[in-house]
């Protein structure tokens, strides 16, 4: 679905647009004039949130499926996917669909109480699910460096609280006034009042850019940097306890490459679904109070954030194979479209030699590292 939004956003900015309406702001005129996007513009538009809806809902209601399903899934290591699949799969139940008929209604051309709610509901869930994100990376280094003798398993649940209610109270600051939610550029979408040149507004967007953008983004980089760097050291402390062609020593190696294509593609998927909107956002309050944008440009940035909820259902069946193994056992449909894991003989491998642990012949190392192989090994 990312080549199809970029596809998706050609076919938008080659559609007209029309100056017709003022800019209305809190139910009065400014005196900028804006644009007004054509006809075309908004079913294009509508269109693109229509199948992103329908994508997120699928992908998120299989990951609920298979947890619903498959009780082994429903650890405390994997209460954060979890909640993360919860966040998304309302975003495409309610925020699309209220975004769907906003866009048709025409209800974004003033601020007003829908445009607050659906402004609210989508800052919400979007900033609960980025530190989702960055959690999840803080809490896959602190279990690979440690291995099972520091746990977080038992405080993710608080955690997971915590991050729901930070985003709550952040996300609910402009409906007391901090700020405000207001219709966008090209009044196709609510959202955080980030045209605002008024300072407190301003002052508003750096945090909440320093808070769910710039933070996570930085605390998933130095993460999965941690996690590489650890089960390189993993690959080497194998290579001397059990050799080079050892099945530990393989697996280990095996699992840097997927911890490697793991970084990569969701640091990767944070950027593309949301760096538009920062640029953006940070463009307009640094050039305001004429921040040039055009209300086609400035539309755009929303559509790629709402690929978020269909990529992160995507991450997990293609990384994680805890959740493709349950996929094919809980739909069998499912099995001619995910491939059959090949490292089976090489987990049994390593977990006979786990079950040596209460032997001489290996040594206390290689019983540390033999538990971290076996849960990175599940990656």
């Amino acid at each position: 679905e990312g080549l199809w939004a970029v596809l998706s956003v050609r076919h938008i900015m080659s559609l007209p647009t029309k100056k017709v309406i003022p800019n209305v702001r809190n139910g009065t005129e400014d005196s900028q004039a804006t644009e007004e996007l054509g006809e075309q513009v908004y079913y294009a538009i509508a269109s693109v949130y229509v199948v992103l809806a329908i994508i997120a809902f699928i992908f998120n209601t299989l990951v609920l499926f298979v947890f619903t399903k498959d009780s082994s899934l429903r650890s405390d290591s994997n209460i954060l996917i979890l909640s993360i699949a919860i966040g998304d799969w309302i975003q495409a139940v309610v925020a699309y669909p209220l975004g769907v008929i906003g866009i048709l209604s025409k209800s974004w051309q003033t601020t007003g109480t829908t445009c607050s709610c659906y402004g609210f509901i989508v800052a919400f869930l979007s900033f609960g699910t980025m530190l989702h994100h960055a959690t999840f990376a803080i809490e896959r280094a602190i279990v690979i460096k440690f291995s099972f003798s520091f746990s977080i398993f038992n405080k993710l649940k608080y955690i997971i609280v915590g991050l729901w209610l930070f985003a709550l109270i952040w996300s609910s600051l402009p409906l007391i006034g901090w700020s405000g939610y207001a219709p966008e550029g090209g009044r196709s979408v609510c959202s955080i009042d980030w045209q605002s040149s008024d300072p407190s507004a301003v002052a508003y967007i750096w945090c909440i850019f320093v808070l769910f953008f710039l933070a996570p983004f930085i605390t998933m980089v130095a993460s999965y940097c941690s996690i590489y760097r650890n089960v390189k050291r993993m690959t080497q402390n194998a290579h001397n306890i059990w050799g080079e062609c050892a099945a530990p020593t393989l697996e280990i190696i095996l699992a840097e490459s997927r911890t490697a294509r793991m970084a990569c593609i969701m640091s990767f998927c944070f950027l593309f679904a949301w760096t538009p909107y920062a640029a953006v956002s940070l463009y307009a309050i640094i050039r305001a109070p004429e921040p040039a944008i055009s209300p086609l440009v400035a539309t755009l940035p929303a559509l790629f954030a709402k690929t978020a909820p269909c990529y992160n259902p995507l991450i997990y069946f293609l990384l994680f194979k805890k959740f493709r193994s349950s996929l094919r056992s809980s739909l069998p449909l499912c099995k001619r479209f995910l491939r059959k894991d090949s490292s089976g003989g090489k987990v049994g491998a390593i977990s006979s030699i786990t079950a040596f642990d209460d032997k001489e012949n290996i040594s206390r190392p290689g019983k540390v590292l033999s538990r971290r192989i076996q849960f990175v090994a599940t990656v």
